[in-house]
């Protein structure tokens, strides 16, 4: 018998949002300027890694609450019609342009014909002192077939877009939830013991068996590579269902928070390359607080944030889309605007402004339709996932 469809909640929206924005904001004004030194002079400076963890927990949550409801099988294919087109065509646009835009910055000749300017190596020392990395076809390649973390370490492949590890970890999370699901021997006890040792294990790999400097490329990529860094997000469900006591949550609360201090910082020190350290780690406890809240308490239909509701959804709806255009395709145009001549104050709201654009584009046009049409033969008294919140795949931080 069909199901009426849940309501959507403001507070599951509006943290989606904060989170995704603190995502942008950290790669557009701390991340580029690593990567591109050039990329610098922003009036803010957002150097707090804690928004792509917190949309892990999110969508840790709601594939919990939406795969409870019908076929494992049909709601994993569901979660690869929403994320897996718009995903293979924005590495696709993010190929082409960052091809054009790293040559030109570079200071480079374009190779001769379409085949030369898509593959071709340019001829040439750079002209710019400090050149930007041109994708390879084989980049395109390891970024279409998700395997980017598995070669990165020997030079052999390398992201289009930092953003892109999320992906093949969540579909790897998703399909083992899919597995495990209707298994009989899941029982409340094992369920608990197995949530604890998402949270143990990795960090016993990470700091017992492969103490942080020790771990050789092939410990690294297989950590990585399969997401063992990410797995202390999934006991939130089982608390707002009231099948974990509160003082049992409040002890997965503080694990989670100690094991993303752990994962993100392993020397206790941020080194050159990270954000800062404590405002990263308050930053997701008290996110992770506020998740908690919003899994089991009312919705927040406050009267200053209800005025803004229409817009925190609409920007929530957009967030996936976001996520896959925001960070490279953000630094080339950052850079094309500093060459104009764009100060900061302006590149800023600029750049931000056109990845939401972007965003907007992909969702409409690639990941909503290309989702209707490969699901579009589900029989209609299995609604199990279209009533439930959509999963968002967050993005680094």
């Amino acid at each position: 018998m069909p199901t009426s469809p849940t309501p959507r909640r403001i507070s599951w929206d509006l943290l989606r949002v904060v989170a995704v924005f603190a995502v942008v904001l950290g790669h557009v004004t701390h991340q580029g300027a690593l990567l591109h030194p050039e990329l610098t002079g922003y009036p803010i400076r957002v150097t707090a890694q804690f928004g792509a963890a917190i949309l892990l927990v999110i969508s840790a949550f709601f594939v919990c609450a939406s795969l409870r409801k019908g076929n494992p099988g049909r709601w994993l294919w569901n979660r690869v019609a929403r994320l897996v087109p718009a995903y293979l065509v924005a590495v696709l646009v993010t190929y082409v342009i960052t091809r054009w835009a790293a040559i030109s910055f570079s200071g480079l000749p374009y190779p001769p014909g379409v085949t030369g300017f898509l593959f071709g190596v340019p001829q040439g020392p750079p002209t710019n002192p400090s050149p930007w990395y041109i994708p390879t076809w084989l980049d395109l390649v390891a970024n279409l077939g998700m395997v980017q973390e598995w070669g990165i370490r020997w030079d052999a492949f390398y992201y289009l877009d930092g953003s892109y590890w999320t992906l093949p970890v969540q579909l790897l999370a998703f399909t083992g939830a899919a597995l495990l699901w209707p298994r009989s021997w899941r029982t409340h006890r094992l369920t608990v013991a197995l949530l604890w040792a998402l949270i143990l294990v990795p960090l016993a790999l990470r700091f017992l068996v492969f103490p942080p400097g020790t771990a050789g490329p092939v410990v690294e990529t297989f950590f990585y590579g399969l997401g063992l860094h990410r797995l202390h997000v999934f006991a939130i469900w089982l608390w707002a269902q009231r099948r974990l006591k509160t003082w049992h949550i409040a002890l997965f609360v503080v694990a989670a928070v100690a094991a993303q201090d752990l994962q993100v910082f392993p020397f206790h020190v941020a080194l050159p390359q990270d954000a800062l350290r404590w405002p990263s780690t308050i930053g997701f406890a008290v996110l992770l607080l506020l998740v908690c809240v919003a899994a089991r308490g009312a919705d927040w239909r406050f009267p200053g944030l209800a005025r803004i509701a229409p817009a925190v959804t609409w920007l929530a709806g957009i967030s996936y889309g976001l996520y896959l255009v925001h960070q490279e395709l953000g630094y080339i145009l950052a850079r094309a605007l500093l060459d104009l001549g764009l100060p900061g104050w302006l590149r800023l709201p600029a750049v931000v402004g056109a990845a939401v654009l972007a965003g907007w584009a992909v969702t409409a046009g690639v990941e909503r339709p290309a989702h209707r049409w490969l699901t579009r033969r589900r029989k209609p008294e299995e609604p199990q996932v279209k009533d439930a919140e959509p999963v968002f795949v967050g993005g680094g931080s």
